[in-house]
């Protein structure tokens, strides 16, 4: 059988190696690497190293448009050509135009995929991805268009597949398999579930080619008896959006809206931290930042004589739990899905206690993930779930799980 995975986020590679090695370690296997990050290129040479599969193909860094000329100028820097993003934008458009029009999906994805004429879409049975941007969407249309017979499958990302069984918001791809962890607490009815493997930290191979993947060196065996804050990747707003309250409600309405949901989750993030900090009366509390956290003045976020950053801040959550016997220890986020990596993804039993406050949260699909927390509340045993409904309940649960 013929495989294509694709992989948008670090932890979809995590669980494309896993299922690899553990379900389809005989199939012929093809990657595609599509996260934009400044080392993709050495995870692209990482996971060809390994030698599991037969093309290793990557996303090439985007071109630089009218999105990146407004990054630069708000960051004070005027050194790019506001004449060359235009263009590039307008070519960008032009190309998607056309390809939607003429139905002709892939041709969005050409000069974007390093090693993609390697790619025979017309030949899988299968194509995993998650995610929700272009590059993904055009894959698996154009791929449903040549050939559908392939099975198209969704594959954990977090704790967004339990809740939709859909790639992402606004997509119309009906996936035929959820390939989940835990499949019977998705808040979803589908004809087809599978379960993916857990992982044992006795599972000296997988743990090898893991720790390769993602070049993490081991530095402790266990990690318990801890307070663990996980940050969400949030960000307050851009000073371009707040100086300019004019142009905030015009020119640059879009982006404002945008980063104000953002911005509304930073806050409560940073309120949630503090009286975390405050009611831990001096207690060590380990932070795990976000791979995907890229704020500059992170370490001022999370300042406090008791307060660590856990080191290797870009190797998502469940290489430290492949690594390390994690137990015992209160976990708390506003939301994150690293919160239950512990208790979905490993073999070995979970006693550890997690609070989500999702409490202060208005998004459009709150109620689906209030949903999702109470089915896994009733359901999980040893790992407890906590679900304070106000900053009243977040202090009270605080309270018992610190005297315990």
């Amino acid at each position: 059988m013929k495989i294509l995975f694709i992989c948008s986020t670090e932890l979809q590679l995590f669980n494309a190696l896993n299922l690899k090695m553990h379900l389809f370690l005989e199939d012929t296997t093809d990657i595609v690497i599509q996260f934009l990050k400044k080392d993709t290129v050495d995870f692209y040479h990482r996971v060809h190293d390994t030698g599991l599969f037969r093309n290793v193909c990557y996303r090439l860094p985007d071109v630089f448009d009218l999105h990146k000329y407004v990054r630069c100028v708000r960051t004070g820097d005027f050194s790019k050509s506001l004449w060359e993003a235009a263009k590039n934008s307008a070519r960008q458009l032009y190309v998607k135009i056309a390809s939607q029009k003429n139905k002709n999906f892939i041709d969005n994805v050409k000069a974007q995929i390093y090693n993609f004429d390697r790619l025979e879409f017309s030949s899988y049975q299968q194509v995993f991805a998650g995610g929700t941007n272009d590059i993904v969407i055009n894959i698996l249309k154009y791929v449903r268009s040549c050939n559908p017979a392939c099975k198209l499958n969704l594959y954990e990302e977090g704790v967004g597949s339990y809740v939709l069984s859909t790639l992402g918001v606004g997509s119309d791809l009906q996936m035929d398999s959820m390939y989940l962890y835990e499949p019977e607490l998705a808040i979803y009815d589908h004809p087809s579930f599978v379960r993916i493997p857990k992982v044992s930290r006795t599972d000296s191979i997988f743990l090898s080619v893991v720790n390769q993947v993602f070049d993490y060196h081991p530095k402790q065996k266990k990690i318990t008896n801890k307070i663990i804050f996980f940050d969400n990747p949030s960000n307050p707003m851009p000073d371009y959006l707040t100086f300019h309250e004019l142009l905030s409600k015009t020119l640059f309405y879009v982006p404002y809206k945008k980063h104000l949901r953002e911005y509304k989750v930073y806050l409560e993030q940073r309120r949630l931290f503090e009286l975390l900090a405050h009611h831990a009366h001096g207690k060590d509390i380990l932070v795990k930042l976000h791979p995907r956290t890229e704020r500059a003045y992170v370490e001022k976020d999370y300042a406090g004589d008791n307060i660590q950053i856990a080191d290797n801040l870009s190797v998502p959550w469940e290489v430290f739990c492949c690594n390390c016997d994690v137990s015992d220890n209160i976990f708390v986020a506003y939301d994150s899905s690293a919160i239950t990596s512990n208790a979905f993804t490993m073999a070995e039993e979970d006693n550890n206690a997690a609070v989500i406050c999702r409490y202060a949260c208005n998004e459009e699909f709150h109620d689906k993930y209030r949903k999702f927390h109470e089915k896994l509340s009733r359901t999980v045993t040893d790992h407890k779930v906590y679900l304070p409904q106000s900053e009243e309940q977040y202090i009270e649960t605080l309270r018992a799980l610190f005297q315990r």
